[in-house]
């Protein structure tokens, strides 16, 4: 046997001689039918809210059109099943696999990125959604219309939203299917098509009821599933049960990790850019964000509205952490003898689905319902996203050229083939993935660079009246092309690839097992490896804050030093933060066949 030093930390040394890794246990019949089931379920759903919507429009009292009924749940969705969608809609089976690993080699800072998502939703409730509701509009990046007067701006926004949409559903569907090939004994080509096929139908045929109400459904699987494999984990004898679990997190610095108050923006993470980029990263999921605003608009009033959000900011913690603490739970399993290091997995990816497997195999039908949690989590954010980049596109690129010509069944059957597309491109899209490594690193870098642009614009339009098209247009570009080349600089670089916590790897914690051991380099990996560029060691957790900042620093002193003749600040008021309370003067464009009033922030209707 080959000589192997005892004690793992970072980087990496090659053992002499590795063993192949063991075997991963079967998983029994039932796990195979819990999560065929979980399957059928979401697509019966989608074809049962598709049926009762049909139903619905040959009611001659119904009120709603074809179109609203399908993009918007006809503006009167039960509260319940929103909330629960947009608790899972952002709870992708990306951060269902990479959260818990991250939590595992580096510690609780994601957890702190997570948690700050509240405070994002309260400023959504006080500041964005009084201007976007009482637009009463199918499309968020109509607001760039009645603000800037200009399709250039709102065609701009909305091709990005859309192509990161794309890009995000495609990394959506890729990651859980691999990570599930491998312990389902599935082709992950299957699984690719099984996935993004199943999100695509469903959402086709029922619309936003379907994806709704789907979600709600896939929120209790979700529950389910990681609360099994907590209890299971935490109730096993090589994990010790909680207080072992909050011993070993505190003893390897993970839980002092959140602590972090080094000021330094060249760093992996600290408090300061988990508080400050964090709650520009979560303002871009929840209040300016096409999906999110298209569930506020399908409920009935804004009190309403605001009352799913603060409703929901409770659950949301409590779903983050008890999908952290996973993290926490498989590093007691673990400690002493790494899977990363054995072998037995090369992916960090792949760390919390071989836990879930080690735990919940005893039991059949419990490693299913794990599994249906991942698929759930995977199908929510796909329909959602889908279903929000079909109301974009028709919205924004074709209702001007189209609604003329169209009836409102054609229109409808327009969305539905839109809804078709960007599913299917999507999951082709998503064998195009694997190159593009650990996913939840793509998913923080990449949504953290558009993110910061994506509020900057709104938070320049709303709080700087003085802000007209050159100022918006100017600053936007500018840092979107900035934050793309940080981005990129960072990824080619990968300066924090030597950081992991320690996990005390030994060969008698494995049994006499080979492994690869990972031992420090001669610098500190927090801080990125000093060989790298500074900007490449930039976090990319405070990538959505300096993507907001240097667009205000450019488009701020652009407004104020370039009055724009046609920016009418008193006639844009309504949708600035001072008049965010005020109605709209003018009804925007609906396509219901009914002429419907403007709505006021209290959701009552307003005198003609």
């Amino acid at each position: 046997m080959s000589t192997i030093c005892y004690f793992a930390d970072f980087g990496s040394v090659e053992a002499t001689e590795q063993q192949p890794a063991a075997a991963m246990p079967d998983i029994s019949s039932i796990d195979y039918a819990v999560f065929a089931g979980s399957l059928l379920l979401s697509i019966g759903t989608g074809s049962y809210h598709a049926i009762k919507s049909k139903m619905l429009l040959r009611d001659p009292k119904n009120r709603v059109s074809e179109k609203d009924e399908y993009l918007m749940g006809g503006r009167k969705m039960p509260s319940l099943p929103v909330a629960l969608s947009l608790l899972t809609s952002f709870l992708s089976g990306i951060l269902m696999l990479g959260v818990p690993a991250e939590m595992y080699n580096r510690g609780a800072q994601i957890w702190l990125n997570f948690v700050i998502g509240v405070v994002s939703s309260i400023i959504t409730a006080i500041v964005f959604l009084p201007i976007f509701y009482k637009m009463n509009s199918t499309c968020l990046h109509e607001y760039f219309i009645l603000r800037f007067n200009s399709p250039v701006i709102r065609q701009m926004f909305s091709f990005l939203f859309i192509a990161f949409s794309l890009i995000y559903m495609a990394v959506v569907i890729y990651a859980p299917a691999v990570a599930l090939s491998s312990v389902l004994h599935i082709e992950k080509s299957c699984l690719i098509l099984t996935f993004g096929l199943t999100a695509t139908i469903y959402t086709t045929i029922g619309g936003l009821k379907a994806v709704v109400w789907t979600d709600s459904l896939q929120a209790v699987m979700m529950y389910g599933g990681v609360g099994a494999l907590i209890y299971k984990g935490l109730s096993h004898e090589r994990v010790g049960g909680i207080g072992r679990v909050w011993h070993i997190a505190s003893e390897t610095g993970r839980i002092s990790e959140i602590w972090r108050l080094d000021f330094e923006p060249a760093q992996y993470n600290s408090l300061w850019i988990n508080i400050y980029s964090g709650i520009v990263t979560w303002l871009a999921a929840f209040g300016v964000n096409q999906l999110a605003i298209q569930r506020y608009n399908s409920l009935p009033s804004i009190d309403t509205a605001k009352r799913i959000i603060y409703y929901t900011t409770v659950p949301f913690i409590i779903l983050c952490s008890i999908v952290t603490f996973v993290g926490f739970i498989a590093l007691a399993y673990y400690y002493n003898c790494n899977p990363l290091e054995t072998g037995e997995i090369s992916d960090n990816d792949h760390l919390t689905i071989l836990f879930a497997l080690d735990v919940l195999h005893t039991t059949p039908g419990l490693f299913g319902v794990y599994a249906a949690s991942i698929l759930s989590a995977t199908l929510s954010t796909l329909s959602s996203g889908i279903n929000s980049m079909a109301a974009a596109i028709y919205e924004d690129f074709l209702k001007t050229k189209c609604e003329s010509c169209l009836t409102d069944s054609q229109v409808t059957l327009l969305s539905k083939c839109a809804v078709l597309f960007f599913g299917t491109f999507s999951t082709v899209l998503a064998f195009a993935a694997e190159p593009l490594g650990g996913i939840l690193r793509v998913c923080i870098s990449v949504m953290g660079a558009l993110s910061g642009p994506f509020v900057g614009i709104f938070v320049l339009a709303i709080f700087f009246p003085r802000a007209g098209f050159w100022a918006t247009f100017i600053s936007f570009i500018v840092s979107n092309v900035a934050m793309t080349a940080l981005c990129i600089t960072n990824y080619v670089s990968d300066p924090f690839r030597d950081l992991f916590l320690p996990t005390n790897t030994s060969i008698h914690g494995c049994d006499g097992k080979n492994f690869t051991l990972r031992i420090s380099p001669d610098y500190d990996p927090h801080y990125g490896d000093p060989t790298t560029p500074y900007v490449a060691r930039l976090s990319t957790y405070s990538y959505a804050g300096i993507g907001m900042f240097i667009m205000l620093a450019i488009g701020v002193p652009i407004a104020y030093l370039y009055k724009e003749k046609e920016n009418d600040e008193e006639a844009i008021r309504h949708l600035t933060f001072a008049g965010r309370h005020l109605p709209c003067p003018k009804l925007p464009t609906h396509e219901s066949e009914v002429p419907l009033t403007p709505k006021t922030d209290a959701g009552k209707v307003l005198p003609d």
